[in-house]
């Protein structure tokens, strides 16, 4: 086996496949990537695998010998990051060595035979759609980091991808915050997977490193356990969960006595001035406090207090009510609206924040009781 590919080639593509090392196993073969090319195919491909999700991606190469060989991803990828620029020379040897050079750098590191690495099974059948690249990668972005990182909690720990009235909907939620993004497609599908938060962050991560067109689409395959994501000359396959998910159309208000818009920068802004007062305590709680057309935040503890005055746009009472300052943060830090809408009922009634401009997005916040959160 022997290929030359260009080092940046190499680096980027190498970086797609890291994606998908396991980060949680004891097994050195799934501490590795398995780098294969066919003479004649001008390419060279890199797969990685944890059980749950599968990675394969193909860099421009001259291919002199084909063959194939596991090495370990992260001496792989440092060694590939650190040579000089210019064309890296990758030779199989005898008893599994592996001969890299550039320039006048040279290592030989031990490889590992492929015969145990878990083969990516890419025929995945199902119903398929598309979707942009970038779009894909911000509905993942805005919705993915509210779903449970306990793995106890089962089925919450996935991210459900919902297809109905030509829309799809990416929802996630932990028991105390959920988030709902939707976009239109087209196709007339049916249907919903659960894929594990985990994974479809490592989607989107591959997603954010790629390059090229931003037009790009995403193609994806709902299958009856599996779903694939093609984009370019990148295919993932990943399982899916089993049970059924919350019925979250259910937790959303049925009515909201209390609206008030908001710039979304001087909320942020004041979100995390009154989280810098109770960081080190406790309970990282602030307060809101809607008072005509002004939205008081606060803070308070031991080591001292906040307030910043907003101005806002309300319909509705005055209100009084508490939340977790992360979990506003967490919303208002990755919307891109200039100004948002929040809805409210009663001090201990769930939060909605929302665009003034559709519903490609919507967040619940559950609050905390002000007498807890001492504010």
């Amino acid at each position: 086996m022997k290929f030359i590919c260009g080092k940046d080639n190499l680096n980027y593509f190498l970086n797609i496949a890291l994606k998908g090392v396991s980060t949680r196993t004891t097994l050195p073969i799934l501490k590795g990537i398995k780098v294969s090319c066919v003479a004649g195919d001008n390419k060279v491909s890199m797969y990685s695998s944890d059980i749950d999700i599968s990675i394969e991606t193909s860099a421009p190469a001259l291919v002199e010998e084909g063959g194939e060989i596991v090495v370990s991803a992260k001496l792989f990828s440092d060694i590939v990051r650190e040579m000089p620029f210019g064309q890296i020379t990758f030779e199989l040897r005898d008893d599994n060595k592996v001969f890299l050079s550039c320039e006048n750098s040279e290592f030989d590191i031990q490889g590992i035979s492929s015969d145990q690495f878990p083969v990516m099974d890419r025929d995945v059948e199902g119903s398929s759609f598309f979707l942009e690249k970038l779009m894909f990668r911000d509905m993942i972005k805005m919705s993915a980091f509210s779903a449970s990182l306990e793995e106890a909690r089962g089925i919450i720990t996935g991210v459900l991808f919902e297809i109905e009235d030509d829309e799809i909907s990416l929802v996630a939620l932990d028991g105390f915050r959920m988030a709902i993004v939707r976009e239109k497609i087209q196709g007339g599908l049916e249907g919903k997977m659960i894929i594990p938060s985990r994974i479809v962050g490592e989607i989107g991560k591959v997603l954010f490193d790629m390059e090229g067109d931003e037009s790009d689409n995403v193609k994806v395959i709902f299958g009856e356990n599996r779903a694939k994501f093609v984009i370019n000359e990148t295919t993932i396959v990943t399982k899916l969960m089993e049970g059924e998910f919350i019925k979250y159309k259910e937790i959303l208000p049925k009515e909201n006595k209390i609206t008030i818009k908001v710039n979304k920068k001087e909320l942020e802004e004041s979100v995390r001035r009154s989280s810098i007062i109770v960081r080190e305590g406790k309970n990282a709680f602030i307060k809101f406090k809607i008072d005509g057309n002004y939205l008081v935040v606060s803070s308070r503890a031991d080591e001292g207090t906040n307030k910043d005055i907003i101005d806002i746009e309300k319909m509705g009472e005055d209100l009084e009510i508490g939340f977790n300052g992360r979990f506003i943060n967490d919303v208002l830090k990755i919307i891109p609206d200039e100004s948002i809408i929040m809805k409210f009922s009663t001090s201990i009634s769930p939060c909605i924040i929302c665009s003034e401009k559709g519903d490609k997005y919507t967040y619940l916040i559950l609050p905390v009781r002000l007498s807890t959160a001492n504010v």
